[in-house]
């Protein structure tokens, strides 16, 4: 294993922001983190990506304006580009698809989704496309209306689907990059059950089953994908102990290099969930582990497959797990101070 570059979002802002921006820290061989320390100062870096070349990092700042901001990686630290509006209320994900012509942004409180060309050098463009969504959902508190919270593109890049949570649908679009203005055909949605609030999600890498965590309901759908924009649900797992009453929301959901295990954390139990993918990629659950501290909001798995590391927003620690392969099970290896963590993203 190589060394590991790492960067933590965290909030900066409001009554949950306790830090100042984007940190920066590397990973050795041994799953230590060394350098951890502050990179770039921003308002709530909520979360990050790379573009396909790793040369550029993009970041949504999670605020009431919703702003999305790029930077140039090729220096020993990022050099701020540009910054550009969202379109929407609290950004909560970016993903650019592999041509690097589009970063998508999804509007947790405005329900928005919106695509931003981007330019040659890397920077940002103006936005050219918005979609509003709309509905709601069987939890008064928290479906309101749409919510817009994550978006993911297909394998084969031609298709993305917005997690909208307050409305317990996979919004499904068709993806057409070359036009520029507008990328995003939609198709019709994917109805989720009632009330179980679609969060995040990832594809099988031979791109026919989607793995989708629910928020709301604790659990962790498998999904057969068709190529063309349908799911067909082929199993639904809870990510919980049968005795855990209390409350508890699921966050992030990731899959191992080797595509041998998926891995899915929980805030409130404050724990990480862990399944083994079968031979038809459905799952076997395999234990529920504690994450190390408090809300664990996101959670990374390093290239090699061997060390978990996880951001806790409310405990201010990242905690780094050393994964046993065979298993997909882990245990502690080292614990580090970051504050009001919410995104880790390795490379």
């Amino acid at each position: 294993m190589s060394l590991i570059n790492g960067f933590i979002g965290t909030y900066t802002d409001g009554p949950l922001g306790r830090a100042k921006g984007i940190y920066s820290f590397t990973l050795n061989k041994n799953g230590a983190v060394e350098n951890l320390a502050l990179a770039v100062e921003c308002v709530n870096p909520a979360y990050l990506t790379l573009s396909p070349s790793k040369k550029w990092l993009y970041v949504v700042n999670e605020t009431s304006e919703g702003m999305v901001s790029a930077y140039n990686l090729e220096a020993e630290k990022p050099r701020f580009l540009n910054q550009k509006p969202s379109n929407g209320v609290s950004p909560c994900h970016i993903v650019i698809n592999n041509a690097a012509t589009h970063a998508f942004v999804a509007n947790y409180l405005s329900g928005t989704l919106c695509a931003l060309p981007l330019e040659p050098n890397g920077s940002l463009g103006e936005p050219t496309q918005l979609i509003q969504f709309t509905g709601g959902g069987p939890n008064k508190e928290r479906q309101e209306a749409s919510h817009a919270h994550f978006f993911m593109l297909d394998q084969s890049n031609t298709h993305g689907f917005a997690c909208d949570l307050g409305a317990d649908r996979l919004m499904g679009f068709r993806l057409s990059p070359n036009q520029a203005r507008e990328p995003l055909a939609p198709l019709p949605p994917y109805n989720a059950r009632p009330g179980s609030g679609p969060r995040h999600g990832v594809f099988h890498p031979n791109g026919d089953i989607a793995y989708i965590a629910y928020e709301l309901d604790s659990t962790v759908d498998t999904l057969r994908y068709d190529g063309q924009g349908g799911f067909e649900c082929l199993q639904t797992l809870s990510t919980l102990p049968p005795a855990f009453q209390r409350f508890n929301a699921v966050a992030a959901i990731k899959l191992s290099p080797d595509a041998s295990h998926l891995y899915v954390s929980n805030r409130g139990h404050d724990s990480i969930a862990v399944y083994k993918l079968n031979a038809n990629k459905t799952l076997t659950f395999m234990d529920i582990l504690p994450s190390g501290g408090k809300n664990p909001r996101d959670f990374a798995i390093d290239p090699s497959g061997n060390f978990l590391l996880a951001c806790h927003q409310d405990s201010d620690n990242l905690v780094v797990f050393h994964i046993d392969r065979d298993t997909g099970l882990f245990t502690k290896a080292g614990e580090y101070p970051i504050p009001s963590g919410v995104c880790i993203l390795l490379y």
